[in-house]
């Protein structure tokens, strides 16, 4: 195996200026792998993990992470690899790779003792055939542009892949985690949860839409000792203070989706552990071809309307970093002095409105109905309407919005969170997608695609500069306005071990186990 990537190398090193950066302002990591603590005693065979869940899941939108697929996804399927705390890749299904000497062929050796749990071999095939539903549009990874760099990908045999690139990607390995691997043989019964199958230690046994998931123990898994719970079991509730009330009662062992206010009050306690699920931008965008946002005026006055600090503190307890740039704080050529260059100012807010004939102007703001985005809207409601905005909620359940951001049909204004922090501005550039080509914001312009081909082509020479100028541009054009930057925990009781969370909050329990209250 080939050494990875100077790049690769520069992401570790991206993660621990970022746990820099955040710890300056009261943060952990956001892009750490989080595991709940080892017993002094042997693992416990058996047992169930009830989970409380603050969004539903969405099987059809596999290869994407979106919320309701965290507590889940990873329990069923697997990836070829797993990144660490440092961004390397660690062997999951692939055991060996090597790039050819340009890096625009990766050859993958698979393992050769994994099953589906319909008993099917996992193959080389199977790596193909996932790879392609990641570039399919309307399966919605957010790394589906990243995946269409890979011009082919072919099975040399039953367990080696080879992967022609259309150009070095220093994005490839965040790829390979993300994505997992399907069976193509049952894929077309995966949209509505009838047939869900993987190759990880845990059976995809129930869901009842809105309500609950049940996940059984996979009796053929290839590691005889693993898992050690018997079931999973998953209950949707979307109010944070029910989510909360589970797991203080005893009822739930894992609560995911919790809302910052209340994982800041159990964050001091013994009885509980917070899991770091990884860091999320927070953007409020905008579309620019419905009025008053066809405005370059109007958009910049919602800008300098935010108050970021205010956000950072109320809404995460101060657990965040206040900023309005779109790149990992700390990464390579990241470009701190920008970081507050749309500091929060209503009076020259509403002197714009006054300007752009737009004071008073009616706005809907659609965001998802689970807590901490709740609690963003009521803030940047307050802020928008002292700046001279009347501003109304349209707060839909995950799965409709999900639906609509997916469409592209977001509406006038929309509140988003993206869990991409760690990743190299190359990658978010192409796979925000608030940022990347076909926004929600209906943004576009040569001038756009020029500054972002530089940052792509950049080297540790020119990046610095090519953010830069990015990032001024886009500051200008306030389509997207990043509100902060912060960590998201999952909040686990202390009778728990050893479930990890790893990139973008999704939870792995392979060598999960509940010891005795």
């Amino acid at each position: 195996m080939i050494p990875l990537s100077s790049h690769r190398r520069r992401a570790g090193a991206a993660v621990a200026l970022l746990a820099a950066a955040l710890a300056f302002t009261g943060c952990t990591s956001a892009v750490q792998t989080a595991t709940t603590s080892s017993a002094s005693s042997a693992p416990v065979q058996g047992g169930t993990l009830a989970i409380a869940a603050s969004a539903d899941a969405q099987p059809q939108f596999v290869m994407a992470n979106r919320a309701g697929n965290w507590s889940w996804r990873r329990l069923v399927f697997e990836s070829l690899v797993v990144l660490d705390s440092q961004q390397q890749p660690q062997p999951l299904l692939a055991t060996t790779w090597q790039y050819d000497a340009d890096r625009t062929q990766l050859t993958l050796t698979l393992r050769d003792d994994v099953k589906f749990s319909s008993g099917r071999p996992f193959t080389a095939d199977d790596v193909v055939f996932s790879l392609e539903q990641a570039k399919d549009p309307k399966n919605a990874s957010q790394l589906g542009v990243v995946a269409k760099n890979i011009s082919s990908a072919a099975a040399k045999d039953a367990h080696t892949v080879v992967l022609q690139l259309a150009a070095p990607s220093d994005s490839m390995f965040d790829l390979l985690d993300l994505i997992p691997m399907v069976d193509k043989d049952t894929w077309a019964g995966i949209a509505d949860g009838k047939q869900v199958i993987g190759t990880g230690p845990f059976l995809w046994s129930s869901w009842t839409p809105g309500a609950s998931i049940t996940l059984k123990k996979n009796p053929e898994y290839r590691d005889p000792k693993r898992p050690y719970l018997d079931e999973v079991d998953v209950s949707i509730i979307t109010d944070s203070t029910a989510v909360t009330s589970a797991l203080k009662s005893g009822t739930d062992q894992l609560a995911i989706g919790m809302a910052q206010s209340d994982v800041s009050l159990l964050k001091s306690s013994k009885d509980y552990q917070l899991l770091n699920a990884g860091g999320v931008f927070y953007p409020l965008g905008v579309d620019v071809t419905m009025a008053p946002f066809d405005k370059l005026e109007v958009r910049q006055a919602l800008s300098l309307a935010i108050d970021r600090d205010r956000i950072a503190q109320q809404v995460f307890g101060g657990d965040a970093t206040a900023t309005n740039l779109w790149w990992t704080p700390g990464s390579p050529g990241y470009p701190a002095d920008l970081s507050k260059s749309a500091a929060y100012d209503p009076k020259k807010a509403a002197s714009l409105l006054d300007t752009a004939g737009a004071k008073g102007t009616e706005i809907t703001i659609t965001y998802a109905n689970i807590p901490t985005m709740k609690s963003l809207f009521e803030i940047v409601q307050n802020n928008l309407t002292e700046a001279g905005f009347t501003v109304h909620a349209n707060a839909l359940d995950t799965a409709a919005y999900d639906k609509a951001q997916v469409a592209g049909q977001l509406g006038q204004a929309f509140l988003l969170l993206h869990g991409m922090v760690g990743f190299s501005s190359a990658t978010i550039i192409d796979a925000m997608p608030s940022i990347k080509t076909g926004n929600p914001s209906q943004f576009a312009a040569p001038e756009y695609d020029t500054l972002k081909a530089a940052v792509r082509g950049a080297d540790d020479s020119s990046r610095a500069e090519a953010l830069k100028k990015l990032s001024t541009y886009m500051l200008d054009q306030s389509f997207s306005d990043i509100l902060t930057v912060a960590p998201q925990y999952h909040v686990a009781s202390a009778q728990l071990h050893g479930v990890s969370v790893v990139s973008l909050g999704s939870v792995v329990a392979t060598d999960a186990y509940l010891s005795k209250k």
